[in-house]
């Protein structure tokens, strides 16, 4: 277990050495907000050792505070990087995935107080742009495919990350296949 934390604490150091030009430290979420359950898929992530997670856990599992918060850090420290957030109805997405990204903004806004002022949430369509560099995060529901296939990031931008939130209510494994 300390081999992963010495992998973690190195690779924060390497970007922010990285970062050095900037004003800015390398965002990292705090390790008070991160469940006990989460601590080695959070290093793993650091470490880059999977293209995919599934993350397990029901009501007040911190799945998705936590998936909200990675999303964050992930997008600060990759300023090419942009998101999608996937669920089955498009009706759901403000509520639940919309509002937990805000929170995650504000939660780690109390550590990194930039944040809260460099992320503009839209209603509609349901997209959360963070100001300084144009990188997006949207919103989709698989009710609608076709909406998915036509998201464009910005020049220079590309989709990194992909949460599929209440991944049992998708449609198979087809319908992901689809949409990856």
């Amino acid at each position: 277990a300390m081999k992963g934390n010495v992998q973690a604490f190195e690779k924060i150091q390497e970007l922010n050495d990285d970062n050095e030009d900037s004003n800015r430290a390398v965002v990292c979420i705090p390790a008070k907000n991160i469940a006990k359950s989460f601590i080695d898929v959070y290093r793993s992530i650091l470490n880059r050792e999977y293209r995919e997670y599934w993350l397990e856990g029901g009501r007040g599992s911190t799945k998705s505070s936590f998936a909200g918060e990675i999303i964050i850090e992930l997008l600060e420290n990759n300023p090419n990087m942009c998101a999608i957030v996937i669920r089955r109805y498009t009706n759901t997405l403000k509520d639940s995935v919309g509002a937990q990204l805000e929170w995650a903004v504000s939660e780690l806004g109390d550590t990194y107080p930039w944040l809260t002022d460099d992320y503009k949430f839209k209603k509609s369509p349901l997209e959360a742009i963070k100001v300084e560099t144009n990188q997006r995060i949207y919103f989709r529901g698989t009710d609608d495919p076709s909406k998915i296939k036509s998201i464009k990031p910005p020049k220079d931008k590309y989709i990194g990350i992909i949460w599929y939130e209440e991944f049992d209510q998708i449609q198979g494994m087809n319908a992901v296949r689809k949409i990856n």
